[in-house]
C-alpha cells in the first residue's frame, strides 16, 4: 500500500492525467487528516485550472482576437486569454512544487495551513 506522502504527491501530480477526478477520489476516499488536506488543495487548484482552460476554448471558439486596441471586446478577449494561460502555469508549477516536497519533505510544513 501506499504511504500518504505518495497519496499526496499523488493528488497534485494528477493535474498532468486526471484533473478534479483523482484528488476527488483521494478526499473522499481517505480517512487521513494531512492527506485529505493535501488532496483539497489539490482540487481547488486543478478545478481553477480546469475552469481556465474551459474560459480559454470558449474565448478561442467564439471571439476573433485582434491586437488593435480600437477595437476593444476583442482586445479584452486576448488579454484575458493571457492572464489566464499565465495563472494556469502558475497553477501547474504549484502543484509540481507542492508535488515534490510532499515526498521529499515530510508533511509537517505548515506552509499551506492557513
Amino acid at each position: 500500500m501506499l504511504d500518504k506522502r505518495t497519496i499526496s504527491a499523488l493528488s497534485y501530480f494528477s493535474i498532468f492525467f486526471g484533473p478534479v477526478i483523482t484528488p476527488s477520489i483521494i478526499w473522499l476516499s481517505n480517512k487521513d487528516k494531512e492527506t485529505t488536506h493535501h488532496a483539497k488543495w489539490a482540487l481547488l487548484t486543478q478545478t481553477t485550472f480546469v475552469i481556465g482552460m474551459g474560459i480559454i476554448i470558449l474565448l478561442y471558439n467564439y471571439v476573433p482576437f485582434s491586437t488593435n486596441s480600437a477595437d476593444t471586446v476583442h482586445f479584452l478577449s486576448l488579454a484575458t486569454v493571457f492572464f489566464i494561460v499565465v495563472l494556469n502555469v502558475t497553477i501547474i508549477l504549484f502543484n509540481l512544487i507542492r508535488g515534490i516536497s510532499c515526498i521529499v519533505k515530510h508533511l509537517e510544513d505548515n506552509w499551506a495551513r492557513c
